[in-house]
């Protein structure tokens, strides 16, 4: 299980920079300087489109890896009127790195099409707290896949550059993009496949200083539906985890009572789980058969969602996938084979999470031999939280049926097609016996969009009903059958 973050590795292989020729590297960053010419900060006068954290109630990314200690979130410690938020990160730069990384992942599949910042017509920024004016910052956008295999791999164009003009105080840096020369950028690399930003401070140096970030603002993401395969559990009649308790730390209870039943979250039951003080407290899961085949969640081609009821916004939910053959207590990241975050965005309130992969620990782990599922909440904190999780989907188990598990008195609800729909969708079911039915589609957050069957009789066999979509907006839904006192409900997307 995962007790522990990876120790910092001495080679990373998602650096806008190649770290196994350091000459090589010093080169191309010096070339790009040259190129960049005066690094320009343009102050207030142009913002971003995104805001990624604020490191209160937005967080819409995390970070994968970091070369120094990060920090985050913590008390602003210099408010201003340049920056008077409460909560702000602290970033101390690791000295023994000369092009010091930080790996910020959206948690969305990917980035929309960054090709306004490629052509400056959109611009990145963040707020700073620098110990010096003329402190260069640099921002590469990857697509994290291809900057995996080595630089300049994955790097979409240039950089975008800024540099600090103030000391000891607040300013808002706007970055300014630099074309990539020959050798310093992928052009297989599409603007439209773009799923990582790295920010490196102070490049080419040895500095240990400390900043302070903010308001970190950047290309917006996409907005793709998840493809979500299986639903494991929504402690009622779908059952398909097995919870290993002598290896959790909190305290889990399956079977407890909705305690704020919404739109969101109507479920009669759902599990409550309150997390201890372990600074890395752990949920550990085993699938009654294990996943076939999770590669693509790698990709984020298809994702994780679970509702969740959380007392605060900004709290991250990571899920990691291993076989537990390999993964122990303290052998940390052997076993481990990739990691998926999503954060709160609700206070006391019903929500879906939906999971972006941010890392992959060890490469070594096939996506065929995972068997069991940690979920840390808030990880890499000592803070004890009671929340509340319902309805959770992950990749499909190998002999496991969707269709027979969540069969509710005699019922059998199949999986919509086509899936994603963009006109239309077909939904099919079947009754043992002639019963009365409910069928009816929720949106994401829970509301009903549309009923196609209100408490309806049909009779002994099967049964379909196309669901017109051209009205729905693109999206992750939800079509729920309910016979009798029970229901079942699948997942479907919608794309225009």
């Amino acid at each position: 299980m995962v007790l522990k973050p990876a120790p910092r590795p001495r080679l990373f292989f998602h650096s806008a920079f190649p770290l196994s020729n350091p000459i090589g590297m010093l080169s191309t960053f010096t070339k790009s300087l040259l190129m960049a010419g005066a690094l320009l900060t343009l102050g207030h006068t142009v913002a971003a489109q995104t805001l990624y954290d604020n490191f209160e109630t937005t967080r819409r990314v995390s970070y994968s890896f970091t070369s120094g200690v990060f920090t985050q979130p913590t008390a602003n410690p210099f408010p201003s009127a340049a920056n008077n938020s409460a909560s702000v990160a602290r970033y101390v730069r690791n000295a023994a790195e000369q092009f010091d990384v930080i790996l910020i992942n959206p948690q969305a599949p990917r980035l929309a099409d960054v090709t306004p910042y490629l052509t400056g017509a959109k611009k990145i920024s963040l707020k700073v707290y620098s110990p010096a004016a003329g402190r260069a910052m640099q921002i590469v956008i990857q697509n994290k896949t291809k900057s995996a295999t080595g630089y300049p791999n994955g790097n979409v164009g240039g950089t975008f550059n800024a540099t600090t003009t103030v000391a000891n105080a607040w300013e808002t840096l706007t970055f300014t993009y630099t074309a990539g020369g020959p050798g310093a950028f992928d052009p297989t690399a599409l603007p439209t496949e773009a799923d990582q930003l790295v920010l490196l401070i102070e490049p080419a140096t040895n500095s240990g200083a400390t900043y302070i970030l903010d308001d970190i603002t950047g290309p917006e993401l996409a907005t793709s539906a998840p493809v979500v395969d299986q639903l494991y559990e929504n402690f009622e009649n779908v059952r398909l985890l097995n919870y290993v308790l002598k290896k959790s730390n909190g305290g889990f209870n399956g079977d407890t009572l909705n305690n704020a039943p919404s739109t969101a979250n109507n479920s009669a039951r759902v599990g409550r789980y309150t997390r201890s003080n372990q600074q890395f407290d752990v949920l550990v899961v085993r699938p009654k058969q294990r996943p076939a085949d999770v590669s693509a969640y790698l990709t984020n081609a298809k994702q994780m969602t679970m509702k969740v009821f959380s007392p605060a916004p900004g709290i991250p939910f990571q899920i990691t996938m291993q076989d537990s053959t390999r993964a122990g207590a303290t052998n940390y990241p052997a076993g481990r084979h990739s990691e998926y975050v999503a954060t709160t965005t609700a206070t006391n309130a019903w929500e879906t999470l939906v999971f972006n992969n941010v890392s992959r620990p060890d490469a070594t782990v096939s996506s065929t031999s995972v068997n069991e599922l940690v979920l840390l909440i808030a990880p890499n904190t000592t803070t004890k939280r009671r929340v509340y999780l319902d309805d959770w989907y992950g990749p499909t188990l190998l002999t496991a049926t969707p269709t027979t598990a969540a069969r509710p008195a005699g019922a059998e609800l199949a999986a919509s097609w086509p899936n994603p729909a963009a006109d239309y969708t077909n939904i099919s079911f079947s009754l043992a016996k002639p019963t009365t039915v409910t069928l009816a589609v929720y949106d994401a957050q829970g509301r009903r969009v549309a009923v196609l069957l209100d408490a309806q009789t049909r009779l002994t066999g099967e049964h379909t009903v196309t669901l017109p979509t051209t009205n729905l907006a693109s999206g992750l839904y939800h079509y729920r059958l309910e016979v009798g006192d029970r229901a079942v409900s699948r997942a479907f997307s919608v794309t225009h």
